[in-house]
Formats: C-alpha cells, sequence, structure tokens
C-alpha cells in the first residue's frame, strides 16, 4: 500500500511539473545599475502560477525595487523560486518547479547564464569556481555541474533512495567534506567527499 501510495505521489509530482514547464512572458528591458551593497529580497509564489519574483533593497536610498529580473530580462523569473546565493558579483537564482537555476549580474540583474536539465533544484554549493553541487527533490542524484559552462558534469548518487522517494536540501562544508540534510520521506544527514564526489557517511536523525 505504501509503494502504491509513493507511486501516485511521483506520478502526481510528474504531471505537475510539466504544467510547471511555464512559457516565459516577454516584456520590455529596462536598464539597472546596483551600487554598494544591497540586499536582495526572493518571492517565491505560488505553486504553478509562475509568478515568482525578485526584489532588491538599497539601505542607502532605503528603496524597494521589485519585479527586477523581469523589469531586467523581459522575462519571469518562473515557478516556486526557492533559494539563492551571491558568489563574487554573480547571484545564483533556484527556481524549483521551473527546473532551472538563473545566474545574474548583482550590478544589472541581467541573467549572464542559466543551468538547465535539473529534475526539481533546491539548493546549490560551490566546491570552486568549476564545481559547485545542486541538491534535488524527487530524485535520488545530487547534481554536479560547472559553473563556468552551465553544464551537467556529473552526479552523486544518495544510498536508499529512489526517484519517488529522493530528496537532499541544504549543503554546509567543513574542510573537504559536503553535509547534506534530506526532507520528506528522508530522515539522513549525508556526508559527500568532494575529492571523489561520492557518499562516505550518514548519520539517521
Amino acid at each position: 500500500m505504501k509503494r502504491i501510495l509513493l507511486s501516485v505521489l511521483f506520478i502526481v509530482f510528474c504531471l505537475t511539473a510539466f504544467v510547471g514547464c511555464m512559457k516565459w512572458d516577454y516584456g520590455k528591458m529596462e536598464p539597472f545599475r546596483a551600487t554598494g551593497d544591497g540586499l536582495f529580497i526572493m518571492n517565491e509564489g505560488n505553486f504553478q502560477y509562475g509568478n515568482a519574483t525578485l526584489s532588491y533593497y538599497d539601505p542607502e536610498t532605503k528603496k524597494v525595487e521589485n519585479e527586477i529580473f523581469y523589469r531586467a530580462n523581459a522575462m519571469k523569473l518562473g515557478d516556486v523560486a526557492q533559494s539563492m546565493i551571491v558568489r563574487d558579483t554573480i547571484g545564483w537564482v533556484v527556481v524549483n518547479n521551473s527546473h532551472v537555476i538563473f545566474a545574474i549580474s548583482t550590478n544589472t540583474f541581467k541573467e549572464v547564464g542559466r543551468i538547465t536539465g535539473l529534475t526539481s533544484p533546491r539548493y546549490i554549493h560551490f566546491i570552486s569556481d568549476e564545481k559547485a553541487y545542486i541538491t534535488q527533490i524527487w530524485d535520488y542524484r545530487i547534481f554536479i555541474v560547472n559553473p563556468k559552462t552551465y553544464q551537467i558534469t556529473g552526479y552523486i548518487e544518495c544510498p536508499d533512495m529512489t526517484m519517488e522517494t529522493g530528496s537532499t536540501e541544504q549543503m554546509v562544508q567543513y574542510g573537504k567534506y559536503v553535509y547534506v540534510n534530506c526532507w520528506s520521506y528522508q530522515n539522513r544527514i549525508l556526508k559527500i567527499d568532494t575529492t571523489t564526489d561520492k557518499v562516505v557517511d550518514q548519520l539517521t536523525v
């Protein structure tokens, strides 16, 4: 019975993911030039509505600019903005149900690249300038990508997970090891050796 339920849930996810493949809504571009330090505010939006947005707060002017991704790129951000990190002058925006990660300039907010071919991305963690990990839900793998080329270069298979029960979340690094927490059907913390890209240990919590 549990197996049937998991299969049904997985099928439902696949159907909703198909619906989440939205047509990008193109508008008119606006020029931006952010100076100094600011704060990005990610608005997740409603599931399957494709109305995720990104805002920017400038503490010097105390001004908020809303819909900066759409206004700078004349294109909607997508369906369910899950997380964002900034590395150097590039912001990496993970859009879960649109199966994409956008790389944007933190000065102009324009897209400079994107990572596609993802299942249902949650978080991205940089190992180096040429290697990063991307966690997923509904996948037993953690994706390995090259941020310079925006290409998927490999996978880390997580033990005792299937496409129906797989879920990996946030990552922290200590030395050469990355620790990954899991949720939903999982109750473990995985330990990954970044030199081999293999799970070397796990802790049940």
